[in-house]
């Protein structure tokens, strides 16, 4: 008797709450996790770290201005990511103007200005100023930067783990060079590592 009390009571308790009643307990609403914001180099449709390879016509010379696009894999084609990490810390850091991106700039000069018997160059990277010698034997190229020729830039990206790592990366690039390669506008480095290279275009017209 005392069972079947206890099943009537639940029974109609049970009735006389309907899911609107606020002591109803509800399923809990699990918020959709929030959409990540795109990285700065596909905003407005573009990349900062995409360069056009594409062979422009026209006569050019191994001295002059040349752009770093990145260290390429010579197997799979593809630039390394160091490079444009590196790219989209200044650019973040900097006010992420697509008017003026910044440039990675090795500039070959044919002044010996302070080397004896070879010519002067130097480089611009987010963080540092490179300056030395370099010589070239038909495809043969040596650069030599001192440790005085190192001058480092202040700059907001210079303290990011990937500007570090592309300084040190960049400065090992150049001083292991051992040949070149020229196809028209494009300029290739080769080093000790015979499976990457160091790939440049012309800035000159």
């Amino acid at each position: 008797m005392k069972n079947r009390l206890c099943f009537l009571l639940f029974i109609a308790f049970t009735a006389c709450v309907s899911p609107a009643d606020p002591s109803y307990p509800e399923e809990p609403v699990i918020p959709a996790p929030p959409t990540p914001p795109s990285p700065p180099a596909q905003e407005s449709g573009r990349n900062i770290c995409v360069f056009d390879l594409s062979e422009k016509e026209g006569e050019f010379e191994l001295t002059g201005k040349w752009e770093f696009v990145g260290f390429q894999d010579m197997h799979s084609g593809r630039l390394d990511n160091l490079t444009c990490l590196a790219r989209i810390a200044e650019f973040t850091l900097t006010g992420e103007d697509y008017d003026n991106l910044f440039q990675v700039i090795l500039n070959l000069s044919q002044d010996g200005k302070q080397c004896s018997e070879s010519i002067y160059f130097d480089a611009i990277s987010f963080s540092s100023h490179l300056q030395g010698c370099y010589q070239v034997d038909e495809e043969v190229i040596t650069f030599v930067i001192p440790d005085s020729g190192i001058r480092t830039i202040p700059s907001f990206a210079g303290t990011t783990f990937p500007v570090q790592g592309f300084e040190i990366k960049f400065l090992e690039g150049l001083r292991s060079a051992k040949h070149f390669q020229m196809e028209n506008n494009k300029l290739f480095l080769y080093g000790e590592k015979e499976e990457e290279r160091m790939v440049f275009i012309s800035l000159d017209e």
